[in-house]
């Protein structure tokens, strides 16, 4: 295994499915959550070349764990997938929980993808898992969906910038992917059709392929996530956020 891969939020959905495809793939993977017995499970199916840091990216010393293995340990390929999300009506949901959400889904992705970059080589890459929800602001997730806003935005200018020094930086942005994201963060009353839902088999299909051309700064995952992104950049921005409050 000649390549190094660290991805974050691994314990399950997105982030496990991508660590196991990436080991698959070759890469020795250095998987990082909080949850230490589902690592375990991770590393037991893939292999003891692997390994995994635990840690909480909630706060300064879980993103300082993962800031170290960056300065300690090449990496080609670095993954910002965790991430969380406060669904409800934004009065109603303590400000310390939408506090965390800006913490972790903002400044963890931005003091980890500064720490990677800043050592990246020629042909390495950073993967910021971002949302289609960045093109659709959502009442009711109005907090997440800004911060993936940030994440999509932010992704961009790092592809341009990084791009001259031979760095790839892609914003990954999944809709409805068939996770237990909605039931860790109290959404499960946004259930979608099939037809509107991706595997995170699928959506990690997707990201690798993108990942193999390097050509775009922002990937969204699916036709049908494309054809919303491309009808929503269409509309008034009144029109789109009446339509995701369910009242368009």
């Amino acid at each position: 295994m000649n390549k190094k891969a660290l991805v974050t939020g691994a314990s399950e959905g997105i982030g496990y499915v991508l660590a196991k495809r990436l080991a698959n793939d070759g890469y020795a993977i250095t998987a990082v959550a909080r949850n230490e017995s589902h690592l375990q499970r991770l590393v037991s199916e893939i292999g003891p070349e692997h390994s995994y840091l635990v840690a909480d990216l909630l706060t300064e010393a879980g993103q300082n764990v993962v800031i170290k293995a960056v300065a300690d340990k090449h990496f080609d390929l670095f993954v910002n997938n965790a991430g969380i999300a406060a669904l409800g009506k934004f009065t109603e949901i303590s400000v310390e929980r939408h506090v965390n959400v800006l913490r972790l889904n903002c400044e963890a992705v931005v003091r980890l993808a500064h720490a990677y970059l800043k050592s990246a080589k020629d042909g390495d890459a950073l993967i910021n898992v971002s949302s289609a929800l960045a093109f659709m602001p959502m009442p009711a997730l109005g907090v997440y969906s800004a911060t993936k806003a940030f994440v999509t935005s932010f992704s961009e200018s790092l592809w341009y910038e990084q791009r001259q020094r031979g760095v790839y930086v892609m914003g990954l942005c999944p809709g409805m992917t068939s996770t237990n994201f909605g039931k860790n963060n109290g959404a499960n009353d946004l259930a979608a059709p099939s037809f509107m839902t991706q595997t995170p088999e699928e959506l990690v299909e997707n990201a690798l392929c993108a990942l193999k051309a390097r050509k775009k700064p922002t990937v969204i995952s699916g036709l049908v996530n494309k054809i919303f992104t491309f009808v929503a950049r269409l509309r008034t921005r009144k029109g789109v956020v009446a339509t995701m409050g369910g009242r368009g």
